[in-house]
């Protein structure tokens, strides 16, 4: 019951950090860092959205799905470190923005430790053939998105924290799939426990 309560903290956590990633790529329309307008904001909610981003991971983990263990455990924890990283590059930044260039190297980082741990995640959970249809694939698809995202930035800042807002989709759609599928295992539980009640 301790890992299904954890498993629904963390399915919040995750549905709130999508939720600020589209608020993200909706204030970069107007107010992009690409602008004359730009200020520290949106370093602050790409850390909180990295925070949710740690839900997703930590609720997979604890919904005990993912096969084999080992594996999830080691793309859970790369995929926290990556976040922290880049929480604590994005803290930098907003301290002192002006020294943005010698951050490149901690954000690609980040960015390669979340995609390889999400990566080993997503693989554990569709081998532990717990989750279904999408609900298995959308761990994978949540870290690849990444490897899409990230060449926008040399391409098209514009395009780039769009997709950045966007891919607060599929997070959410992990958040989803913990939230529901411990919904799920709690109702089981408790039938379970309802049944025995009922032979003693």
């Amino acid at each position: 019951m301790n890992n299904l309560r954890r498993a629904y903290l963390a399915s919040r956590v995750c549905l709130a950090g999508g939720m600020i990633q589209l608020i993200y790529g909706l204030l970069a329309i107007p107010f992009g860092p690409y602008t004359q307008r730009a200020s520290t904001w949106d370093e602050a909610l790409w850390a909180v959205a990295n925070v949710g981003m740690i839900g997703g991971a930590l609720g997979l983990l604890a919904l005990d799905i993912a096969r084999p263990r080992w594996l999830a455990v080691i793309g859970a924890v790369l995929s926290v470190f990556g976040n922290l990283m880049r929480i604590m590059v994005s803290a930098l930044l907003v301290m002192s923005p002006s020294n943005a260039d010698a951050y490149t190297p901690f954000i690609l980082s980040s960015i390669a430790m979340m995609v390889l741990g999400m990566g080993m995640l997503g693989v554990a959970t569709l081998l532990g053939k717990q989750l279904y249809g999408w609900q298995a694939w959308i761990p994978l698809l949540a870290g690849g998105c990444a490897l899409i995202i990230a060449p926008t930035y040399s391409i098209n800042l514009f395009l780039h924290f769009i997709l950045l807002g966007l891919w607060g989709i599929p997070w959410m759609l992990v958040g989803y799939a913990v939230f529901t599928h411990a919904a799920n295992l709690h109702q089981t539980v408790l039938a379970r426990h309802r049944a025995q009640a009922r032979n003693t």
